[in-house]
């Protein structure tokens, strides 16, 4: 969903009157401290989907069968089409990043929906993670790390630093717009989202539900989004840059 800089502005504003607190902020709510150490409020909300997504593979592994059903029959489709989606995205080398996109696609996912139900988003501590840049930052720099990784293995030392030189000398440039790109989509579009919804409930309450069926797949489409690319840009690392560079292009103009 596009909406302008504006928009959003108008949107948090009336957002901020209802609820009493300020969503435009980007300085998350301190909610306790351990040690030194303090604890703000889109933290807990993403401990809160990590024990969701626990206790869901928990009872979905718990009593494994060779014909599955109930919640290990709907993880069963959702893996398995996550697989297909790698394979075609990057071959068979995409399934040694399988785990890390799985991961982020299944915590992005549930961070998303969750922070849309008008009753999780009115409690400052129980916003959707990715409503705050801070979060969505520290997933996109892992990303950014761990793609390094890969090109260093894969290239080595005298080879990865020649890729900043030939046969592109503005690849540095890429590989820092990266992480950036990827923070600011996801955290935009979710931000945008959850004030939207907010906004109607608070407005027009006997329409909110189509807003939230909206939000509902744009969270979808924005977690496919940052795994997909997270998967090219690794895919890309372990194969040389030069390689696939028209595959990332396409990717990017896809998304």
């Amino acid at each position: 969903m596009q909406i302008s800089a504006m928009q959003i502005s108008v949107m948090a504003v009336a957002a901020a009157e209802e609820g009493g607190h300020d969503p435009t902020s980007l300085v998350s709510p301190v909610m306790f401290h351990i040690g030194p150490i303090p604890v703000t409020a889109h933290i807990v909300s993403a401990w809160v989907v990590m024990a969701i997504l626990v206790g869901l593979s928990i009872l979905a592994t718990r009593n494994m069968q060779m014909v599955p059903r109930g919640l290990q029959n709907v993880f069963e489709v959702l893996i398995g089409g996550l697989l297909d989606l790698i394979d075609q995205t990057a071959g068979p080398k995409g399934r040694q990043f399988a785990p890390v996109v799985m991961t982020a696609f299944l915590f992005i996912l549930f961070s998303n929906w969750i922070g849309t139900f008008p009753f999780f988003g009115d409690v400052p501590a129980l916003h959707s993670p990715n409503s705050n840049l801070n979060v969505t930052a520290a997933m996109a720099i892992f990303v950014f790390v761990l793609v390094q990784f890969y090109a260093l293995r894969t290239l080595g030392l005298l080879g990865y630093l020649m890729e900043f030189v030939i046969p592109n000398p503005l690849h540095v440039l890429t590989e820092l717009a990266r992480p950036v790109s990827l923070s600011l989509r996801l955290f935009g579009n979710i931000f945008a989202g959850g004030v939207l919804v907010h906004t109607m409930l608070g407005i027009a309450p006997f329409v909110t539900f189509v807003f939230l069926g909206l939000e509902l797949f744009v969270g979808a489409v924005q977690a496919l989004i940052f795994t997909m690319l997270t998967l090219v840009f690794l895919s890309i690392a372990v194969t040389g840059h030069g390689h696939d560079a028209h595959d990332e292009a396409h990717a990017e103009a896809h998304h």
